[in-house]
Parts: C-alpha cells; structure tokens; sequence
C-alpha cells in the first residue's frame, strides 16, 4: 500500500514564495515524512484559466521527490451535474481540459466527489438526478480514457451529499455506467460517518482503484481519543484484494494542522496499523 495526503501546492508556502521554492520545500517535508505520493485538487490545475500558473506548476513538480498520483474536487459546484441548471456540454469541456491538464502532469487517478456539483437540489427528483449523473459519467468516460486518467467515484455521507452515500450505491453506478475509467472510490471517513458495513468493499472491490480516509471528526489519523477501525479498513481492502491491485494508494483527506510535525508520526501510524491488519 502507498500512502499519501490530500493537500494543496502551496500547503506550506510563506509571503513572496515562488511556486517552486513553495512546492519544493513541501515535497521534501513530505518525503522526509514518509509519504509515497501527493493528491492536490484540481483546482491547481486552474483548468478554466489559461495554461501560465499551470505551467508554473509543471515546472515545479518536475524534479520533485513525490509525484502528485491523485487529484480530488474534481467539478466546482457551478458547473451542475444534476437539477434544471445542468449545461452538459459545458461541464464536459471543463473535463477535457481539466483531465488533459491532469495527464500532462502524470497524474493516474481523479476523485468524483464533487457533492457542491452533483447534490440532488431541494424538490428535485431523485431518480431523474440519478439518470443524469450515470449519462454525466457515460458520457465523461471516454474522454477519460483519451486522457488515460481513471475517474474514481466518491461516495459521501449523508451530511455532505444525498445522491451517493455508499460504496455499494457507487458500485451500482460505476455497473450502470460501464466504462474502463469510471471506477469506484472507498473513504473510510465517509464509510463509518455513516456506519456503512465494511463488507461493502469486499462486495465492490473489483471497481476500487482509489481510497481516503481520516480519522474520528476527520482529524489527522492516529490522532483521535478514539480511534477509528482503521486494521478493519485495511482487513477489509486486503479482502478485496485492493492490497495487489497496481495502483493500490491510500490519501489521508482531512484535518491537519501543522504538516511539519503531524505528517511523520500520520504515516508511521498508517503503516503501522497497514501491517497489523495483515494478521
């Protein structure tokens, strides 16, 4: 398993930094942490702006120690996937661009959660809501593919979304959509806010190519007063056998407040509790 963190380029960076001097310190800080990769949102991207601070990024992360191997936010909640306001061909040329700038930084894996975007709005049907994100993803895998940049679904507790809550329910969609790129996410955080069985991912594995977690109150994990079941999260990966999949990755998406001294001890934790559960 690679374990990484959800962050932004600029996490780490102090007044009147360069991009990359920001990006560099933060990429050795995390190396020197123990992190195997980054996920940055797709906002860095700025994929509806033109191409100079992307390139600036570009430039930043090529020498980098840690690869950016996953990308989440996908869709800003502008840019409607369900209800009346939907433009689908506009949404779908911000994906192009924005998967094309993805791929052109090497990045394997984008995160669909995007709860601003795809909520059911208030008096709107449900299942039409439904039919609508499933003909979004129809129509978003092949170009996904173009771009041969995975799509991970993300399903979000009830507090954050009312269309896709369970892994289950994603595993559902990602059949009905049937496309090699749309596949499926498990996040831990999202599955025990809502007490969602575990077995749902031994169910679905098959169509899990991406995961996240954090630990009780979406804190930095290993940091909880109570911590969270994180040997059953990984038994229950292992069981799937997430644990051989090529791209098996694991972002920490959360609550961190000083990177610098909590992203060590995060990661030791996480590897520590990785091999516990191969027991």
């Amino acid at each position: 398993m690679k374990f990484g963190i959800c962050c932004g380029p600029t996490a780490l960076a102090v007044d009147n930094e360069s991009l990359k001097d920001s990006v560099a310190r933060l990429m050795n800080t995390l190396k020197s942490a123990g992190a195997d990769y980054v996920e940055f949102p797709v906002a860095s991207l700025k994929p509806e702006e033109d191409k100079s601070t992307f390139n600036e990024l570009l430039e930043a992360m090529k020498n980098a120690p840690l690869k950016v191997e996953a990308m989440n936010g996908f869709i800003p909640g502008h840019h409607r996937i369900t209800g009346e306001e939907v433009d689908l061909p506009k949404v779908l040329s911000y994906c192009d661009e924005a998967l094309s700038r993805a791929h052109e930084l090497g990045v394997p894996v984008v995160v669909l959660g995007s709860g601003a975007a795809r909520k059911v709005p208030d008096g709107f049907d449900h299942h039409q809501a439904l039919e609508q994100f499933i003909q979004f993803c129809r129509e978003l895998g092949p170009i996904a593919q173009k771009h041969q940049v995975h799509i991970a679904i993300e399903p979000l507790n009830t507090r954050e979304d009312n269309l896709i809550n369970t892994v289950a329910q994603g595993a559902q969609v990602v059949e009905a959509v049937n496309h090699p790129y749309i596949q499926l996410l498990a996040d831990f955080y999202h599955m025990f806010a809502d007490d969602e069985p575990l077995g749902n991912i031994i169910d679905s594995g098959k169509y899990i190519v991406h995961t996240h977690l954090a630990d009780t109150g979406r804190i930095t994990a290993g940091t909880a007063d109570s911590e969270a079941d994180f040997r059953g999260f990984f038994k229950a990966l292992r069981a799937a056998g997430y644990d051989s999949h090529p791209r098996a990755r694991c972002s920490f998406e959360g609550r961190i407040e000083n990177i610098t001294e909590q992203a060590k001890p995060m990661f030791a934790f996480l590897n520590q509790r990785w091999q516990e559960s191969e027991r």
